[in-house]
């Protein structure tokens, strides 16, 4: 394993932490960093954890050039839980967000969630809205995310809608709230169920970040499924478990038919609003900044 760059970390704490953790992900992994370094909040490190790619994904010039950005490096991949719990470990920030090598930040991401956290100061955990985007970054839909813990957690035993990538929250949060590293799907419907008797949840209702959608998988729908269900079953009432099991078990019928007879597609979309058209123009010019930066 190779640790940070070697560029020193020094001076202030930074206000906010992002970590991402990247598994052969050059195709998209270039436009997230510029997404990230275009932020109107500029106070702010990455910890870039490479879990063993194999694709030259840690050789790209923006992760090496920034000094924001600290990369470690493994040789083998252990999974996103494990790089995750790494990464809080490393973080300095005030704040930590997270962030997929493959989704796109809004360029006021940072500074709207970290303001609202200075100004809410019971809140543990914060996520938003975002806006559905396909493989080739066309837009697909917009999921929302209600803004109160009591909405956000009104069907707990069934999910919670806080899109991962969204998440900004308080570094002792993450500290004292570790992710599960036996669970190989759905590690954050994992944690929340695990949490939110204890914690307090929030939504900006404003997109703030762009959610790469790949297809459907039978084994990811069926992997995600099985590792919240394991939640449940382990820190739940029973009625929470037998009622989980049920609409998941559903679910997951639902989406296998769908894959087989190939309107998964469909079954994505329907996850998901109608695109306001102001929303749409705000992401075909960050789009084609994007595109323009990367060529």
């Amino acid at each position: 394993m190779d640790f940070f760059n070697e560029r020193v970390r020094h001076g202030k704490t930074p206000r906010v932490s992002v970590i991402m953790s990247f598994w052969n992900a050059s195709k998209h992994l270039d436009k997230a960093l510029a997404s990230l370094q275009w932020q109107t909040e500029e106070d702010w490190e990455l910890i870039a954890i490479d879990d063993g790619s194999r694709d030259g994904s840690a050789e790209l010039p923006r992760l090496l050039a920034d000094p924001r950005i600290h990369l470690i490096r493994h040789a083998d991949s252990a999974g996103l839980a494990v790089r995750l719990n790494e990464g809080v470990r490393a973080a300095r920030g005030r704040y930590i967000a997270r962030m997929d090598a493959d989704d796109i930040a809004f360029p006021q991401r940072l500074r709207v969630q970290a303001d609202y956290l200075d100004a809410h100061p019971d809140v543990d955990l914060l996520a938003s809205s975002v806006l559905m985007i396909d493989d080739a970054g066309q837009p697909i839909g917009l999921t929302r995310s209600p803004p109160t813990h009591e909405q956000l957690v009104r069907r707990a035993a069934l999910r919670f809608p806080m899109p991962h990538p969204t998440w900004m929250g308080r570094a002792e949060w993450f500290r004292a709230h570790p992710y599960d590293e036996h669970a190989i799907k759905a590690q954050d419907q994992h944690l929340l169920y695990r949490t939110w008797r204890d914690s307090r949840f929030a939504a900006i209702e404003e997109p703030l970040l762009a959610y790469r959608y790949a297809r459907l998988s039978v084994r990811k729908t069926l992997q995600g499924r099985y590792h919240f269900l394991r939640a449940v079953w382990s820190h739940g009432p029973l009625l929470h478990a037998c009622a989980a099991t049920a609409v998941h078990a559903a679910a997951a019928l639902r989406d296998l038919l769908a894959m087989a007879s190939g309107r998964d597609r469909s079954v994505i979309r329907r996850r998901g609003d109608a695109l306001p058209e102001a929303l749409r123009e705000q992401w075909s010019r960050l789009s084609a900044q994007l595109d323009a930066a990367g060529s």
